[in-house]
């Protein structure tokens, strides 16, 4: 027999979690469009990001201080990963690219293991209670963070298409080569991107720490995820990343009330094979 509160609870679990699915395949769409580069060591930049809601949560009493200290640290640490890392190989096969962001993930996750170290941990939800909604209760921190995730998604959006530099990146992405005979700063476009993908991805793992447990790998579960919502969206397109990643969301959430949770993610992911025979270039695009 259906259990209607356990669906809804799925289903309204699944739309929240795709909202952070969404926040860290935007930075992974978002260095692939522009730099060329499968970025392995995005979904380590997430860990970072919970791991420091862990410390500034038990240190210093204060969850909100890492939502703005992780984005922040993860930015100004990207400069120097993109000016020694990620800038030699642009322009090189995509090979050269994959291998240095693995590199990178392990080198992350192995300072992660060294500081913080290989036991769980857990961070109590900053904001308590319920809020009724499709009939059931659902954590009222659960559905803050998903707004504050959709903000900075709206307010991507609009940078993109209001700013000077949202410009220079849309030219960037169409072609890097008449950018800068255009007269477009390209380097500082990619330096950009760089920062706000880990600034982003850092956030995401803050506003999920409280909703999961904190370990030092546990980037690795959502970079598969991510990557999938990132080519079923449709490369550069932050509309069809965020559709993907409630599909997917939803989807798994309602799979997991008929099935084991091993079963319910592959058919969750089997879900986008007709999306990829009929759109392979994107949900929002035409036939290639």
């Amino acid at each position: 027999m259906l259990d209607w509160p356990t669906l809804a609870f799925q289903i309204v679990n699944g739309v929240v979690w795709a909202m952070f699915l969404g926040l860290i395949a935007l930075g992974l769409n978002a260095i692939f469009g522009l730099l060329g580069l499968l970025n392995m060591a995005h979904g380590a930049v997430y860990a970072v990001g919970a791991v420091i809601a862990w410390y500034t949560v038990n240190r210093l009493g204060s969850f909100w201080l890492a939502v703005f200290a992780a984005p922040l640290a993860a930015g100004i640490a990207s400069i120097p990963v993109y000016r020694f890392v990620l800038r030699p190989t642009i322009g090189q096969d995509m090979m050269v690219g994959l291998v240095a962001t693995s590199g990178l993930l392990f080198v992350i996750n192995d300072t992660l293991l060294a500081l913080y170290g290989g036991s769980p941990g857990l961070v109590p939800p900053p904001i308590g209670g319920a809020v009724g909604i499709l009939g059931i209760y659902y954590p009222t921190y659960r559905l803050v963070a998903a707004m504050m995730a959709i903000a900075i998604l709206a307010a991507f959006w609009l940078f993109l298409r209001s700013t000077a530099i949202g410009l220079w990146i849309r030219c960037v992405a169409q072609s890097p080569t008449l950018a800068k005979a255009s007269g477009v700063p390209v380097e500082r476009v990619y330096l950009i991107i760089v920062v706000l993908s880990a600034a982003f991805a850092a956030l995401a793992g803050v506003l999920v720490a409280p909703m999961t447990t904190i370990s030092y790998q546990m980037g690795l579960s959502v970079l598969g995820p991510a990557f999938i919502v990132v080519v079923v969206g449709g490369l550069g397109s932050l509309g069809g990343a965020v559709a993907a990643a409630v599909i997917m969301g939803v989807a798994r959430g309602v799979f997991s009330v008929f099935l084991p949770p091993t079963y319910a993610e592959v058919c969750a992911i089997a879900l986008f094979l007709p999306f990829l025979y009929f759109r392979p270039n994107g949900i929002f695009r035409g036939r290639a």
